[in-house]
Protein backbone atom coordinates (compact mmCIF):
# COMPACT_ATOMS: atom_id res chain seq x y z
CA UNK A 1 0.00 0.00 0.00
CA UNK A 2 3.09 2.50 0.74
CA UNK A 3 3.67 1.70 -2.99
CA UNK A 4 0.84 3.12 -4.12
CA UNK A 5 0.64 5.94 -2.35
CA UNK A 6 4.37 6.84 -3.07
CA UNK A 7 3.08 6.98 -6.61
CA UNK A 8 -0.05 7.95 -6.77
CA UNK A 9 0.13 10.98 -3.65
CA UNK A 10 0.61 14.33 -4.50
CA UNK A 11 -0.11 14.75 -8.31
CA UNK A 12 -3.40 12.95 -8.30
CA UNK A 13 -5.44 16.27 -9.98
CA UNK A 14 -3.02 17.11 -12.43
CA UNK A 15 -2.37 16.38 -16.12
CA UNK A 16 0.86 14.25 -16.80
CA UNK A 17 2.68 17.20 -18.59
CA UNK A 18 3.82 20.63 -17.41
CA UNK A 19 3.15 23.73 -19.27
CA UNK A 20 6.19 24.12 -22.10
CA UNK A 21 7.11 26.35 -24.81
CA UNK A 22 10.05 27.19 -27.82
CA UNK A 23 12.32 28.98 -28.91
CA UNK A 24 14.09 28.68 -32.00
CA UNK A 25 17.28 31.12 -32.24
CA UNK A 26 18.86 31.05 -36.17
CA UNK A 27 21.48 33.26 -36.96
CA UNK A 28 22.25 33.52 -40.75
CA UNK A 29 25.01 35.99 -42.30
CA UNK A 30 25.18 37.67 -39.33
CA UNK A 31 21.60 38.49 -38.86
CA UNK A 32 20.00 37.05 -36.08
CA UNK A 33 16.29 36.00 -35.16
CA UNK A 34 14.11 34.34 -32.72
CA UNK A 35 11.27 32.34 -33.02
CA UNK A 36 8.97 31.38 -30.41
CA UNK A 37 5.98 28.90 -30.12
CA UNK A 38 3.33 29.67 -26.50
CA UNK A 39 0.77 27.62 -26.14
CA UNK A 40 -2.40 30.24 -25.27
CA UNK A 41 -3.74 28.14 -22.76
CA UNK A 42 -0.41 29.48 -20.94
CA UNK A 43 0.02 32.71 -21.89
CA UNK A 44 -3.46 33.58 -21.17
CA UNK A 45 -2.75 33.09 -17.59
CA UNK A 46 0.11 35.37 -17.45
CA UNK A 47 -0.91 38.05 -19.66
CA UNK A 48 -4.97 38.50 -20.00
CA UNK A 49 -6.29 38.48 -23.30
CA UNK A 50 -9.61 36.60 -23.43
CA UNK A 51 -11.55 39.98 -23.68
CA UNK A 52 -15.23 39.60 -23.77
CA UNK A 53 -14.22 36.05 -21.41
CA UNK A 54 -16.36 33.86 -23.85
CA UNK A 55 -13.29 31.37 -23.07
CA UNK A 56 -12.17 31.62 -27.00
CA UNK A 57 -9.61 34.37 -27.74
CA UNK A 58 -10.03 35.52 -31.48
CA UNK A 59 -7.41 37.02 -33.65
CA UNK A 60 -8.55 40.29 -33.07
CA UNK A 61 -8.64 40.06 -29.58
CA UNK A 62 -4.83 38.76 -29.85
CA UNK A 63 -3.36 41.72 -31.76
CA UNK A 64 -5.15 44.01 -29.09
CA UNK A 65 -2.60 42.21 -27.01
CA UNK A 66 0.47 41.96 -28.67
CA UNK A 67 2.07 44.49 -27.28
CA UNK A 68 1.77 43.49 -23.56
CA UNK A 69 2.79 39.88 -24.63
CA UNK A 70 5.65 41.04 -26.32
CA UNK A 71 6.77 42.92 -23.33
CA UNK A 72 6.10 40.01 -21.05
CA UNK A 73 7.79 38.01 -22.80
CA UNK A 74 10.82 39.97 -23.51
CA UNK A 75 11.30 41.08 -19.62
CA UNK A 76 11.25 37.00 -18.66
CA UNK A 77 13.66 36.01 -21.58
CA UNK A 78 16.97 37.49 -22.35
CA UNK A 79 19.63 37.14 -24.82
CA UNK A 80 23.25 38.43 -24.36
CA UNK A 81 26.03 38.68 -26.42
CA UNK A 82 28.91 40.83 -25.89
CA UNK A 83 25.76 42.60 -23.79
CA UNK A 84 22.16 42.50 -23.69
CA UNK A 85 20.79 42.07 -26.86
CA UNK A 86 17.76 43.98 -28.42
CA UNK A 87 14.37 41.65 -29.39
CA UNK A 88 12.25 43.20 -31.66
CA UNK A 89 8.83 42.13 -32.56
CA UNK A 90 8.74 40.88 -36.09
CA UNK A 91 5.77 39.31 -36.78
CA UNK A 92 2.77 37.10 -35.18
CA UNK A 93 0.76 34.18 -36.22
CA UNK A 94 -1.42 31.64 -34.93
CA UNK A 95 -1.10 27.56 -34.98
CA UNK A 96 -2.41 24.92 -33.99
CA UNK A 97 -0.90 20.96 -32.70
CA UNK A 98 -2.50 18.07 -31.54
CA UNK A 99 -5.51 20.30 -30.67
CA UNK A 100 -3.30 23.11 -28.82
CA UNK A 101 -3.29 26.22 -30.10
CA UNK A 102 -0.27 28.31 -30.16
CA UNK A 103 1.01 31.78 -30.24
CA UNK A 104 4.08 32.09 -32.66
CA UNK A 105 5.97 35.28 -32.14
CA UNK A 106 8.96 36.20 -34.65
CA UNK A 107 12.06 38.74 -33.36
CA UNK A 108 15.00 40.24 -35.03
CA UNK A 109 17.80 40.16 -32.55
CA UNK A 110 20.65 42.51 -32.08
CA UNK A 111 23.34 42.22 -30.21
CA UNK A 112 26.50 43.81 -29.48
CA UNK A 113 28.95 41.77 -30.20
CA UNK A 114 27.44 39.30 -32.95
CA UNK A 115 30.58 36.66 -32.90
CA UNK A 116 30.53 36.21 -28.78
CA UNK A 117 29.01 33.20 -27.41
CA UNK A 118 25.52 33.86 -26.84
CA UNK A 119 23.70 33.58 -22.82
CA UNK A 120 20.02 32.64 -23.33
CA UNK A 121 18.44 33.08 -20.13
CA UNK A 122 14.53 32.06 -18.98
CA UNK A 123 12.53 32.77 -16.38
CA UNK A 124 8.90 32.39 -18.76
CA UNK A 125 6.19 31.31 -16.50
CA UNK A 126 8.27 30.92 -13.40
CA UNK A 127 5.29 32.53 -11.03
CA UNK A 128 2.85 30.55 -12.79
CA UNK A 129 4.37 27.15 -13.30
CA UNK A 130 7.61 26.34 -11.32
CA UNK A 131 7.93 22.99 -13.46
CA UNK A 132 8.17 24.65 -17.03
CA UNK A 133 10.15 23.89 -19.71
CA UNK A 134 11.66 25.62 -22.69
CA UNK A 135 12.57 23.88 -25.65
CA UNK A 136 15.71 26.04 -26.76
CA UNK A 137 17.12 25.15 -30.42
CA UNK A 138 19.68 27.50 -31.74
CA UNK A 139 20.90 27.41 -35.19
CA UNK A 140 24.39 28.89 -35.26
CA UNK A 141 26.12 28.89 -38.10
CA UNK A 142 24.88 25.22 -39.51
CA UNK A 143 25.56 23.82 -35.91
CA UNK A 144 21.97 22.75 -34.54
CA UNK A 145 21.60 22.24 -30.84
CA UNK A 146 18.75 21.79 -28.12
CA UNK A 147 18.67 22.78 -24.64
CA UNK A 148 16.20 22.33 -21.98
CA UNK A 149 15.55 25.83 -20.06
CA UNK A 150 13.64 25.99 -16.18
CA UNK A 151 13.61 26.94 -13.19
CA UNK A 152 16.53 24.81 -12.31
CA UNK A 153 18.25 25.78 -14.89
CA UNK A 154 17.75 29.13 -16.25
CA UNK A 155 20.47 29.67 -18.13
CA UNK A 156 22.65 28.55 -20.88
CA UNK A 157 25.67 29.78 -22.82
CA UNK A 158 25.28 28.53 -26.35
CA UNK A 159 28.56 28.44 -29.07
CA UNK A 160 30.22 26.38 -31.34
CA UNK A 161 31.61 24.22 -28.31
CA UNK A 162 28.63 23.70 -26.72
CA UNK A 163 26.21 22.98 -30.09
CA UNK A 164 25.84 19.47 -31.82
CA UNK A 165 24.37 16.37 -31.81
CA UNK A 166 25.68 15.12 -28.48
CA UNK A 167 24.35 18.21 -26.32
CA UNK A 168 21.18 17.84 -27.96
CA UNK A 169 21.02 13.91 -27.41
CA UNK A 170 21.90 14.83 -23.11
CA UNK A 171 18.88 17.24 -23.47
CA UNK A 172 15.78 14.91 -24.59
CA UNK A 173 17.32 12.14 -22.54
CA UNK A 174 17.09 14.36 -19.55
CA UNK A 175 13.84 15.23 -20.83
CA UNK A 176 12.47 11.63 -21.19
CA UNK A 177 13.35 11.20 -17.77
CA UNK A 178 11.61 14.13 -16.67
CA UNK A 179 8.70 13.60 -18.55
CA UNK A 180 8.12 9.57 -17.43
CA UNK A 181 8.84 11.04 -13.37
CA UNK A 182 6.94 13.97 -13.87
CA UNK A 183 3.51 11.99 -15.10
CA UNK A 184 1.81 10.55 -12.39
CA UNK A 185 -0.38 8.86 -15.01
CA UNK A 186 1.99 6.97 -16.16
CA UNK A 187 3.68 6.10 -12.82
CA UNK A 188 -0.11 4.98 -12.29
CA UNK A 189 -0.53 2.59 -15.13
CA UNK A 190 2.88 1.37 -14.51
CA UNK A 191 1.82 0.18 -11.07
CA UNK A 192 -1.31 -1.08 -12.12
CA UNK A 193 0.20 -3.78 -14.77
CA UNK A 194 2.56 -4.54 -12.50
CA UNK A 195 0.55 -5.97 -9.46
CA UNK A 196 -0.83 -9.01 -10.85
CA UNK A 197 2.51 -10.51 -11.26
CA UNK A 198 3.67 -9.73 -7.43
CA UNK A 199 0.52 -11.05 -6.12
CA UNK A 200 -0.24 -13.78 -8.48
CA UNK A 201 1.31 -16.26 -5.83
CA UNK A 202 4.08 -17.15 -8.59
CA UNK A 203 7.52 -17.23 -7.45
CA UNK A 204 9.88 -14.08 -7.49
CA UNK A 205 12.33 -14.97 -11.12
CA UNK A 206 8.87 -16.34 -12.75
CA UNK A 207 7.12 -12.65 -11.76
CA UNK A 208 10.00 -10.95 -12.84
CA UNK A 209 9.49 -12.27 -15.80
CA UNK A 210 6.41 -11.59 -16.37
CA UNK A 211 7.17 -7.79 -15.64
CA UNK A 212 9.67 -7.82 -18.14
CA UNK A 213 7.10 -9.55 -20.75
CA UNK A 214 4.58 -6.41 -20.15
CA UNK A 215 7.27 -3.84 -20.04
CA UNK A 216 9.00 -5.02 -23.39
CA UNK A 217 5.07 -4.84 -25.00
CA UNK A 218 4.30 -1.21 -23.10
CA UNK A 219 7.92 -0.15 -24.02
CA UNK A 220 7.76 -1.47 -27.91
CA UNK A 221 4.31 -0.02 -28.36
CA UNK A 222 4.31 4.10 -27.14
CA UNK A 223 8.15 3.51 -28.92
CA UNK A 224 6.23 3.34 -32.01
CA UNK A 225 3.54 5.67 -31.48
CA UNK A 226 5.53 8.15 -29.93
CA UNK A 227 7.21 8.19 -33.33
CA UNK A 228 4.56 7.98 -35.66
CA UNK A 229 3.40 11.20 -33.71
CA UNK A 230 7.12 12.86 -33.74
CA UNK A 231 7.07 12.22 -37.64
CA UNK A 232 3.68 13.52 -38.19
CA UNK A 233 2.19 10.85 -39.57
CA UNK A 234 -0.45 10.21 -37.37
CA UNK A 235 -1.23 12.90 -34.33
CA UNK A 236 -4.56 12.52 -32.35
CA UNK A 237 -5.72 15.26 -30.16
CA UNK A 238 -3.59 15.65 -27.43
CA UNK A 239 -6.78 16.32 -25.25
CA UNK A 240 -8.39 12.83 -26.05
CA UNK A 241 -5.35 11.15 -25.45
CA UNK A 242 -4.80 12.60 -21.90
CA UNK A 243 -8.75 10.95 -21.22
CA UNK A 244 -7.37 7.62 -22.69
CA UNK A 245 -4.61 7.24 -20.60
CA UNK A 246 -7.14 7.79 -17.77
CA UNK A 247 -9.00 5.53 -18.90
CA UNK A 248 -6.50 2.67 -19.77
CA UNK A 249 -5.55 3.07 -15.84
CA UNK A 250 -9.38 2.49 -14.98
CA UNK A 251 -10.06 -0.57 -17.54
CA UNK A 252 -6.62 -2.57 -16.14
CA UNK A 253 -7.53 -2.12 -12.95
CA UNK A 254 -10.67 -3.18 -13.11
CA UNK A 255 -9.14 -5.91 -15.03
CA UNK A 256 -6.85 -6.99 -11.74
CA UNK A 257 -9.72 -7.32 -9.43
CA UNK A 258 -12.20 -8.85 -12.00
CA UNK A 259 -10.24 -10.11 -15.01
CA UNK A 260 -12.43 -9.64 -18.22
CA UNK A 261 -9.98 -9.03 -21.16
CA UNK A 262 -9.49 -12.36 -23.04
CA UNK A 263 -5.69 -11.02 -23.96
CA UNK A 264 -1.77 -11.92 -21.97
CA UNK A 265 -1.35 -8.69 -19.80
CA UNK A 266 1.84 -8.41 -21.83
CA UNK A 267 -0.56 -7.97 -25.29
CA UNK A 268 -2.96 -5.12 -23.16
CA UNK A 269 0.24 -3.24 -22.09
CA UNK A 270 1.19 -3.21 -25.57
CA UNK A 271 -2.53 -2.21 -26.49
CA UNK A 272 -2.66 1.06 -24.04
CA UNK A 273 1.02 1.60 -24.84
CA UNK A 274 0.05 3.00 -28.12
CA UNK A 275 -1.82 5.55 -26.31
CA UNK A 276 0.72 6.45 -24.07
CA UNK A 277 3.10 6.97 -26.52
CA UNK A 278 0.63 9.42 -28.57
CA UNK A 279 0.62 11.14 -24.50
CA UNK A 280 5.14 10.84 -24.45
CA UNK A 281 4.87 12.19 -27.74
CA UNK A 282 3.41 16.07 -26.71
CA UNK A 283 6.57 17.20 -25.35
CA UNK A 284 8.26 16.73 -28.94
CA UNK A 285 5.34 17.39 -31.35
CA UNK A 286 5.76 21.16 -32.08
CA UNK A 287 9.84 20.66 -32.41
CA UNK A 288 8.71 19.84 -36.31
CA UNK A 289 12.16 17.78 -36.79
CA UNK A 290 13.47 16.30 -39.52
CA UNK A 291 16.48 14.16 -40.55
CA UNK A 292 19.76 14.09 -37.96
CA UNK A 293 17.96 16.52 -35.37
CA UNK A 294 14.27 14.03 -35.30
CA UNK A 295 16.66 10.88 -34.67
CA UNK A 296 18.31 12.18 -31.94
CA UNK A 297 15.42 13.62 -30.23
CA UNK A 298 13.93 10.19 -30.72
CA UNK A 299 16.87 7.99 -29.75
CA UNK A 300 17.23 10.41 -26.69
CA UNK A 301 14.01 10.83 -25.69
CA UNK A 302 12.98 7.37 -25.68
CA UNK A 303 15.89 5.87 -23.99
CA UNK A 304 15.44 8.08 -20.95
CA UNK A 305 12.13 7.47 -20.85
CA UNK A 306 13.17 3.89 -20.90
CA UNK A 307 15.86 4.14 -18.03
CA UNK A 308 13.40 6.24 -15.70
CA UNK A 309 10.98 3.32 -16.02
CA UNK A 310 13.10 1.05 -15.81
CA UNK A 311 14.94 2.50 -12.32
CA UNK A 312 11.04 2.90 -11.05
CA UNK A 313 10.32 -0.83 -11.62
CA UNK A 314 13.73 -1.97 -10.24
CA UNK A 315 12.87 -0.15 -6.85
CA UNK A 316 9.08 -0.51 -7.11
CA UNK A 317 9.24 -4.57 -7.39
CA UNK A 318 11.44 -5.12 -4.08
CA UNK A 319 9.61 -3.17 -2.02
CA UNK A 320 6.31 -4.69 -3.31
CA UNK A 321 7.60 -8.26 -2.71
CA UNK A 322 8.35 -6.98 0.83
CA UNK A 323 4.91 -6.39 1.63
CA UNK A 324 4.37 -9.68 0.30
CA UNK A 325 2.37 -11.84 -2.18
CA UNK A 326 -1.49 -10.93 -1.13
CA UNK A 327 -4.67 -10.52 -2.84
CA UNK A 328 -5.79 -7.92 -0.49
CA UNK A 329 -2.77 -5.62 -1.91
CA UNK A 330 -3.57 -6.23 -5.67
CA UNK A 331 -7.09 -5.07 -4.81
CA UNK A 332 -6.49 -2.43 -2.53
CA UNK A 333 -3.76 -1.02 -5.08
CA UNK A 334 -6.05 -1.35 -8.05
CA UNK A 335 -9.12 -0.14 -6.58
CA UNK A 336 -7.05 3.12 -5.12
CA UNK A 337 -5.55 3.73 -8.05
CA UNK A 338 -8.67 3.23 -10.51
CA UNK A 339 -10.38 5.82 -8.17
CA UNK A 340 -7.60 8.25 -9.25
CA UNK A 341 -8.41 7.12 -12.61
CA UNK A 342 -11.94 7.84 -12.96
CA UNK A 343 -11.30 11.45 -11.09
CA UNK A 344 -8.62 12.12 -13.98
CA UNK A 345 -11.24 11.01 -16.42
CA UNK A 346 -13.60 13.30 -14.76
CA UNK A 347 -11.26 16.24 -14.57
CA UNK A 348 -10.16 15.84 -17.90
CA UNK A 349 -13.57 15.07 -20.03
CA UNK A 350 -14.37 18.74 -18.19
CA UNK A 351 -11.67 20.29 -19.37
Amino acid sequence: MLVVMMFCAATVAQAHETTRSYVTITQDDGAMTAQVRIAFRDIEVAVWMDENLDGNITWGETKQRLAAVHAYFTSVFQLDAGGACTLTPTGADVSSDAGIDYLDLEFAVICPVADAPLTATSRLFAEIDPDHRMFLTANLAGAITTTLLSASNPTVVINTETAGLLNSFLTYFKSGIEHLTGGADHLVFLLVIMLPAVASGMGKRAAILNVIAVLTGFTAAHALSLTAAATDFLRPPSTIIEILIALSIVVTAIDNVRPFIPAPRAAVAAFFGIIHGFGFASALGVLHLSGSGLAVALIGFNLGIEVAQIVLVVIALPILFLIGKSRVLLWAGSILAGGIGMFWVWVRVGL
